[in-house]
């Protein structure tokens, strides 16, 4: 996927992103929404989350804009306006043929199991009655660990702050040629394989990361799993701990994805055996998904593609709700465009030989 800086911001770019930026107005502000779903064949949407906050968290502050708590019950009013809410009990049932979905419906979902979502998140879902799947890493619940990336947050958190020269020269023997924002950069881009430079680098800054968990508590516990549960919501994995599956061989996606639903069986007992790829589905081939589907490890996958269809029935795309300031109708009026986009493509391809 090719990304281009318009007004400062990366944007999809080519042919598709130059379509997409022409058409989502246009449809935001000429096609009623009804219009827009029936265009774009898609009638389930799925907005996603990682993170809903007034507060800047210090594990997830750099790595991209998250929605505050007005913003959030926005978008929640927005998708009450205009479609039906669904469980993740209906969209698996319609996914075996078993029962029909609203022509417009929608199913929030949040990733990485943030404590957040207890704190924050579940009281306004209950007081709007909005049911909403969480998914969480097996590897970090109840404090025990923490994804690569939040640890590089909390790193470049420390880093607003003063460096000693001393300070500035280790770290340069590990993020070679980098200072500044170029050393901000080149943190950012440490991969789930550079993991174990970021606890050097942590060493370097004085940050212990151990005692950052256990002061900021930044996941859910067990406890607060339950609870959810008790309280209707449903829970499914997001692998071990948040690699990008794209960098995986196939044996270690699907030992990711096995451990992850297996523990949430074994330690929650849930029903549906439910998966969101951490980071995002790009990459993972059909040999995965034979795999997980045939052996019975998953009853469905989530993806983060936005209303853009994909190869197997039983994965399901999703809409991201951060990064932007955008409200949600813009937000999703850029999705149908894309859908729709795309969709023109696949029916009417380019010939050869024509201009």
């Amino acid at each position: 996927m090719k990304f281009e800086k318009v007004n400062g911001r990366n944007v999809l770019g080519g042919s598709a992103g130059a379509a997409s930026r022409v058409l989502w107005p246009l449809l935001r502000t000429v096609m009623p929404f009804r219009a827009w779903q029936s265009l774009s064949g898609a009638s389930l949407l799925m907005p996603y989350y990682h993170m809903v906050s007034d507060d800047a968290v210090p594990h997830v502050r750099h790595l991209y804009r998250y929605r505050t708590v007005r913003e959030f019950e926005a978008d929640l009013d927005f998708l009450l306006r205009c479609f039906v809410p669904v469980t993740l009990a209906d969209i698996v049932a319609h996914l075996r043929l078993m029962h029909r979905l609203p022509e417009r419906c929608f199913h929030v979902t949040f990733d990485d199991g943030f404590r957040e979502m207890y704190d924050v998140v579940a009281p306004i879902l209950v007081k709007k009655g909005i049911p909403a799947t969480f998914f969480l890493n097996s590897g970090f619940l109840d404090q025990r660990g923490m994804a690569h990336h939040n640890k590089i947050s909390v790193l470049l958190d420390r880093m607003t702050q003063p460096l000693s020269k001393p300070v500035q020269r280790e770290l340069e023997t590990l993020l070679p040629g980098a200072s500044g924002e170029q050393r901000d950069s080149s943190l950012l881009s440490l991969r789930y394989a550079d993991r174990q430079i970021l606890d050097r680098i942590a060493t370097i800054l004085h940050v212990d990361l151990h005692q950052y968990i256990d002061a900021a508590q930044p996941y859910l516990s067990s406890e607060q799993v339950f609870n959810l549960l008790k309280q209707g919501f449903t829970i499914g994995a997001h692998s071990v701990d948040h690699p990008l599956y794209l960098d995986l061989s196939l044996e270690e996606q699907i030992a990711q994805t096995r451990q992850s639903i297996d523990f949430l069986v074994s330690r929650f007992g849930i029903d549906t055996r439910a998966f969101a790829f951490p980071h995002m589905d790009a990459g993972v081939g059909p040999e995965f998904f034979d795999v997980v589907f045939n052996e019975r490890i998953v009853d469905v996958t989530f993806g983060t593609r936005g209303l853009l269809g994909h190869f197997h029935p039983r994965n399901v795309e999703r809409v991201g709700m951060e990064k932007v300031a955008g409200t949600a109708a813009a937000i999703f009026a850029r999705e149908y465009a894309r859908a729709v986009y795309h969709r023109c493509l696949a029916r009417f391809p380019a010939r050869s030989g024509q201009a």
